[in-house]
């Protein structure tokens, strides 16, 4: 954002990071930004543990993200991009035939995110205590 930002327009720029929400909406891009990560790590490390090549759940993934913003209200909770769009400072226009959901409240939707990554790495741990590696296989 500053490089883009402060190369075409310094002035404004200036104006908009240091006396204006400028500053507010790169922190909190910057958080989403971590969180995604957090979420999104969580989800494919779960799909790398059950699938012995998750290019198939992948893409079935991308698939249910991609298309989240047809989902209704109540599905729409199941995706890691419903409570990352919850977060941004300004939202995106989803287009004519979205269906519109309410956004989470931030004291819901980074708890949210952190209780779900937890959850997957409890479960991932005890699958993984219960692997057995054999060597001989190959």
């Amino acid at each position: 954002m500053l490089l883009l930002y402060f190369g075409l327009f310094p002035a404004e720029s200036r104006e908009f990071f240091f006396a204006g929400a400028g500053a507010n909406h790169l922190f909190s891009y910057l958080g989403v930004t971590v969180l995604a990560c957090i979420g999104y790590g969580a989800v494919f490390l779960i799909l790398g543990l059950f699938f012995k090549n998750p290019i198939i759940p992948g893409l079935l993934l991308y698939g249910w993200e991609w298309i989240n913003f047809l989902l209704p209200p109540g599905l729409k909770k199941v995706s890691v991009i419903h409570y990352l769009t919850s977060l941004v400072p300004v939202p995106m226009s989803e287009g004519p035939f979205a269906v519109l959901a309410e956004p989470t409240p931030v004291w819901i939707a980074v708890p949210s995110l952190f209780l779900f990554t937890g959850v997957i790495l409890f479960l991932s741990g005890l699958y993984i205590r219960r692997m057995e590696i054999s060597y001989a296989a190959e």
